[in-house]
């Protein structure tokens, strides 16, 4: 007797402006449920809310769900513990402000996820990094050897000023390349 192949399901059409969206299966795995019904009556509850696609599919916010996830994690940590926070969903869950509307910090995720003190440490630091401020502006003053700045740079004044006007030889202006470069050449 044969059993007839299983096709694999259809990947639903998230709305415009949705696509980093989660359909309700993807979150029932993320969340660890067994079924989509719970993320059914989360919903109801209030506690998600999706945005409604082709069809009337659900899809929900990544952020929104991880900071569930959080929240779920924190009143119940035997259901949660072995479930994994990936670093991307850490640094997803730091771009989600806390419940307080503050931005949340090292400390959030370690009671939050429920993640060591040195990971959560480790993946502040790089979401603080990619957060840094933009070209252009000025540079921090420098530090004495051996200390690190408030936000752990530890590099040199020198150093420092090499590194903007390398990047201002990446302008889109030519004159502000041009000076770049011969700024670059003197300081050889």
């Amino acid at each position: 007797m044969s059993f007839p192949k299983s096709e694999p399901r259809k990947q639903l059409r998230r709305p415009a402006g949705c696509e980093d969206h989660l359909t309700r299966r993807q979150v029932a795995a993320l969340l660890g449920f067994a079924s989509e019904f719970k993320v059914r009556e989360l919903e109801r509850q209030g506690q998600l809310r999706s945005v409604r696609g082709p069809m009337r599919a659900a899809f929900y916010s990544r952020p929104d769900v991880l900071a569930l996830r959080a929240r779920l994690a924190h009143l119940d940590p035997e259901r949660c513990a072995s479930q994994a926070w990936s670093d991307a969903d850490l640094i997803t869950l730091l771009e989600h402000p806390g419940p307080s509307g503050e931005p949340r910090t090292a400390l959030d995720l370690v009671v939050e996820a429920r993640v060591s003190i040195e990971r959560a440490t480790q993946v502040h630091a790089f979401w603080l990094r990619q957060r840094s401020p933009e070209p252009g502006k000025a540079s921090p003053a420098p530090l004495p050897a051996g200390e690190t700045g408030s936000n752990g740079e530890r590099r040199g004044q020198g150093r420092l000023s090499r590194d903007s006007l390398i990047h201002e030889l990446r302008d889109p202006d030519p004159r502000v390349r041009q000076q770049a470069f011969e700024r670059l050449r003197e300081s050889r």
